[in-house]
């Protein structure tokens, strides 16, 4: 059997299907083989990334997605999320045409994909192919005439939709914003070495248009992303006290230590030098929330309580484990007197009450009282930069649509409002999320089902969510979401499923996050 193909006639032949387990925060690689194959994440989130002898590509797979991956290419699967990640290896041949070992990505169908010479990587879904997962995973290996024709079959449907996928109109910005990601996670993981901007730049087809993209996914043209993580990554290495200044130097990429300076000092608004002094102060952080506001000024406390501590029956391990920390300052939220009259014979006791405060406000409390109000001060201007960036993505593509916000867990939502700051201060005030009437009035509203937050006169919504759960459970909300919207409202519903690592807490290090999620989210919904 035989299908047509671009004007080209190319026979598929399925070859056989495997079933790969990923765990949570590890990576498995596919070595090189000589066949073709689809690839379909049935749980959690993948990287997976392709690479032959000349190119290298990365992209992220959802659950339900396909993925294509072309003969004698390296294939790596990395699993981030905290749960195991399943995905079934569908393996075929395509005889009578092209077994080219570079496969990229076309304007027109599957023969011009074979063709051409850049590896490119694209995921795709199609309907139905739940429904065939389990005759895929029947296949044992073992002849079974009728099983084998109902799997070429399916096999046949799903390079159809991929040939579909692949003639569908491409936006050139969009094909942009899958390099630029891939440029940004490139130096995430490589900023100390070398990296040839320009060679990055020319590779992406627009060197003008890859500088316009970068900006716009990071709100920071590409060298000052670059000279940002370097920066931010030698505040922590200074603050760990482990290695010289000269050290710090070389191992964020800068062969000149007196450069670095120079650099440091005019970024930090002060030197190295004084920075490792100051940073030197040994701090009991007995308070979550400012573990966050720590991190981002390269401070890491001696003594990180989680939250709530104080309201355990038996206090004496936390007192303990503070007085062997031997601390500068401890610093609380806060507690009772008497635990904080018996904390004061260890050390100077700050209490801070966050919840009156702005959580920049926060931040720059905490920064003065350990002589790093410079610092603060320039993490703010970088951060209003990614704010003004994103708040030009969200007038582009919200418009003055009006959203919720709200935290969703398995079995608990929390809708905020206008009268709280957490959440609102970041995506109402700043950003400019236009908020629905319902909340004007309120605080938050804590609810177990969702029915009830889709009740609330809003068709559009801002789902939290933490990464401990599972991208199938998203995916579940957002299918729920429209199915609850869609019997009262014949409106199109528009949702921003933004995730977070842990807790959502109110500090510095969040809501940095929760703006390159929200960038992330909008620029590849686009």
């Amino acid at each position: 059997m035989s299908v047509t193909l671009s004007s080209e006639a190319h026979a598929l032949h399925y070859l056989g299907t495997d079933e790969l387990t990923i765990e949570s925060q590890s990576t498995i690689e596919h070595a090189s083989q000589s066949h073709y194959a689809f690839g379909y994440v049935i749980d959690e989130l993948l990287r997976v990334t392709l690479e032959d002898h000349t190119h290298r590509r990365t992209h992220k797979v959802l659950t339900g997605e396909l993925f294509f991956v072309p003969p004698n290419c390296r294939c790596t699967l990395k699993n981030s999320e905290n749960h195991r990640a399943r995905l079934i290896w569908i393996r075929f041949q395509i005889l009578n045409g092209p077994t080219s070992a570079a496969v990229a990505s076309g304007s027109g169908g599957m023969s011009d994909f074979l063709n051409q010479r850049e590896l490119q990587q694209h995921s795709f879904r199609m309907p139905h192919i739940s429904n065939w997962i389990p005759d895929f995973l029947s296949d044992c290996g073992q002849p079974d005439s009728a099983l084998f024709y109902q799997l070429q079959s399916y096999l046949y449907r799903m390079t159809s939709a991929f040939t579909t996928f692949l003639q569908s109109p491409k936006q050139v910005d969009d094909e942009l914003v899958e390099y630029v990601e891939q440029a940004k996670q490139y130096i995430l993981e490589h900023y100390n070495q070398t990296i040839d901007m320009e060679e990055m730049a020319r590779l992406s087809g627009s060197s003008r248009k890859f500088y316009q993209a970068f900006r716009g996914v990071t709100g920071l043209s590409p060298h000052k992303f670059v000279t940002t993580i370097r920066l931010n990554r030698s505040l922590s290495l200074l603050g760990s006290s482990a290695f010289s200044i000269t050290e710090v130097a070389h191992t964020v990429g800068y062969a000149d230590e007196l450069y670095f300076s120079r650099l440091f000092k005019k970024h930090m608004g002060l030197s190295p030098s004084d920075y490792l002094k100051n940073a030197q102060i040994r701090i009991a952080n007995l308070c979550a929330i400012f573990h966050g506001d720590l991190a981002v000024l390269g401070l890491t406390p001696k003594v990180s309580l989680h939250k709530d501590w104080w309201l355990e029956s038996d206090l004496t391990p936390y007192i303990e484990q503070i007085r062997n920390s031997h601390p500068n300052i401890i610093l609380s939220g806060p507690i009772p007197d008497e635990l904080q009259a018996t904390l004061a014979d260890i050390a100077q006791v700050v209490i801070i009450r966050w919840r009156d405060l702005s959580w920049k406000e926060t931040l720059l409390k905490i920064s003065g009282l350990v002589g790093l109000s410079s610092v603060a001060q320039r993490w703010l201007t970088y951060f209003d930069m990614k704010v003004d960036n994103a708040r030009e993505h969200i007038r582009e593509r919200l418009g003055g649509k009006p959203f919720l916000l709200v935290t969703a867990q398995e079995q608990h939502y929390r809708v905020y409002g206008l009268k709280r700051k957490k959440i609102k201060d970041l995506f109402y005030d700043e950003l400019k999320i236009t908020p629905p009437k319902p909340v004007e009035q309120v605080s938050f509203l804590d609810t177990y089902t969702l029915p009830e937050v889709a009740s609330m006169d809003c068709d559009n919504v801002v789902f939290f969510v933490s990464t401990t759960l599972s991208n199938e459970y998203c995916l579940q909300l957002e299918a729920s979401w429209r199915r609850l919207k869609q019997a009262h409202s014949r409106e199109q519903q528009h949702i921003l499923l933004i995730r977070h690592q842990g807790l959502l807490m109110y500090n510095a290090t969040m809501h940095d996050s929760l703006i390159d999620e929200t960038v992330y989210h909008l620029l590849s919904k686009s």
